[in-house]
């Protein structure tokens, strides 16, 4: 059985419970797409496209229109700038990013495509897309955004035609060839390529569809060759779906603006710190141990927004004397705050391999702090708040949408999207999200 026959067979139950699940996804991504094109630099990469491109597909909240590749692409990039966008550890990375700012584009181009519609075809390309996640054993220097995503990419436009299997086939055959050869240090150096993968991997996934339309077939195989033999270890095409369970129902939603294997250590110090009422001038040192992925979190000092948000030192540092894990702290430079550093500077981080064994079931940390009287207090945790066994309900979604999106809309508007997203399967057309959105002044 092939990998499209697989997706395309399988069986959905359409409930409401499944809807929520769905409904959330789309107003803690749009959340984060609004967020992000609002940063400085993605406003310069618009600006500076925009002078050399124009079409008809808006962005959400801007003056400017594109080509349909070119809006997938600063969609993308947007969609990540923050590092609030929802994620699945199930699939080991963020299914959502690949492939709902591919439907909104869809619904962009056909106007009368309804909400029902749409939330059918965003559960399907989510449960796929983190199929693809799931069977795809990447090497462990590459960063999942812009791997096995460019599939779920095109998997969510292919469904969103109303694909065949043979269709599917080929043009998953294509979208590999668009898999980009991503670092995981460029998260960490705060690199800003890294927002650009999840770019790439929307243009490329739409571009496989019509380049499957056009006859310009892949050769046999390339999909398994790409991630088995040049991307990752190995990409187990025969697995099944998991039928036990959705994945969009068993994802995380982030309450810190950090990378996700930041936020059991900065919970975990969180609750030490409150517990026992620490000083900062009594704490000698801070040790935190966790699984090897999160363990590559370790630089102290950093220089820039990204790297900042992939810094387990700077996440406990800055919450310690600022109370706060949201974006607002990377907008105001708290990076550079020489008593946070200071802070940071005395934070350790360190693999523990016996935290790797129920990873990604679990994705703990233990944190220890030595006082400089010698008193040590220990705390574990195993995950953090908005995951798959703490997960938030549609309220506290659209309260994180309301608080973050406070500088970018006005109340009205707010409501009305919230209100939009309630209703999504009465919906009559998607593309209004866009209209409303774009009701008061943008920039």
């Amino acid at each position: 059985m092939t990998v499209a026959e697989k997706l395309l067979g399988r069986e959905f139950h359409f409930t409401d419970s499944l809807y929520e699940s769905a409904k959330k996804v789309f107003l803690d991504t749009i959340g984060a797409m609004l967020m992000g094109i609002g940063e400085q630099e993605q406003q310069q990469l618009i600006e500076n496209y925009s002078s050399i491109n124009q079409g008809n597909y808006a962005l959400l909240k801007s003056k400017y229109s594109f080509d349909l590749l070119s809006a997938a692409f600063l969609s993308g990039v947007t969609s990540v700038a923050v590092e609030l966008d929802e994620g699945n550890q199930w699939s080991k990375g963020h299914p959502a990013v690949h492939v709902m700012p591919v439907l909104l584009l869809y619904a962009q181009q056909n106007p009368s495509y309804s909400g029902e519609q749409f939330l059918k075809d965003l559960i399907r390309a989510y449960e796929a897309t983190t199929y693809f996640g799931r069977i795809t054993s990447l090497k462990k220097e590459l960063h999942a955004h812009g791997t096995w995503g460019v599939l779920g990419a095109a998997t969510a436009y292919a469904i969103a035609q109303n694909t065949s299997v043979e269709e599917l086939d080929s043009v998953l055959e294509i979208a590999s060839t668009f898999a980009s050869p991503t670092k995981w240090e460029a998260a960490l150096e705060g690199s800003g390529i890294r927002n650009v993968y999840v770019g790439e991997s929307l243009e490329g996934g739409i571009k496989a569809w019509y380049l499957m339309k056009s006859k310009f077939y892949a050769p046999k195989g390339n999909m398994k060759y790409v991630f088995s033999n040049i991307l990752g270890y190995s990409f187990d095409d025969q697995l099944e779906e998991n039928d036990d369970f959705y994945a969009i129902e068993r994802n995380y939603y982030k309450q810190h603006a950090f990378c996700r294997y930041a936020h059991v250590p900065l919970e975990t110090f969180q609750q030490l710190v409150i517990r026992h009422n620490i000083n900062p001038d009594q704490i000698e040192k801070v040790c935190v141990r966790t699984y090897e992925r999160a363990a590559t979190l370790e630089n102290k000092i950093t220089e820039n927004s990204l790297s900042s948000k992939f810094s387990i030192p700077f996440a406990l540092a800055s919450w310690y004397f600022l109370k706060q894990s949201d974006h607002q702290i990377f907008r105001e430079k708290k990076y550079l705050d020489t008593t946070i550093r200071s802070l940071a500077e005395k934070i350790e981080v360190i693999h523990d391999p016996k935290l790797d064994e129920n990873y990604p079931d679990i994705m703990p940390a233990i944190v220890t702090i030595l006082l400089k009287d010698g008193t040590k207090y220990e705390h574990r945790l195993n995950n953090a708040l908005g995951g798959p066994e703490e997960n938030f309900d549609y309220e506290d979604i659209e309260n994180k949408f309301i608080q973050n999106t406070t500088t970018i809309l006005s109340k009205d508007v707010q409501q009305e999207i919230s209100k939009f997203v309630r209703n999504l399967e009465k919906e009559k057309s998607v593309k209004e999200i866009f209209d409303i959105v774009n009701r008061q002044d943008i920039t």
